[in-house]
């Protein structure tokens, strides 16, 4: 499968069927993450989403049990 990025435009191909569900690959140009989705039988690539937080914003539930 060809892919083109979205940030450098670069074409690559991308071995989408030796990637499992939810495997990420970057592109090998400007290495933005996309993350393999399998929608039915057929896998697609699409932009990874990067989640930020700032620690103030973050909070752990005392009562929760994290490890």
């Amino acid at each position: 499968m060809k892919k083109l990025c979205k940030d450098c435009k670069t074409r690559f191909d991308i071995p989408i069927n030796d990637l499992e569900d939810g495997a990420p690959f970057n592109c090998p140009e400007c290495g933005l993450e996309y993350t393999v989705v399998y929608e039915g039988v057929k896998p697609t690539l699409v932009e990874s989403k990067k989640i930020e937080m700032d620690d103030e914003d973050f909070e752990l539930d005392e009562d929760e049990d994290y490890n």
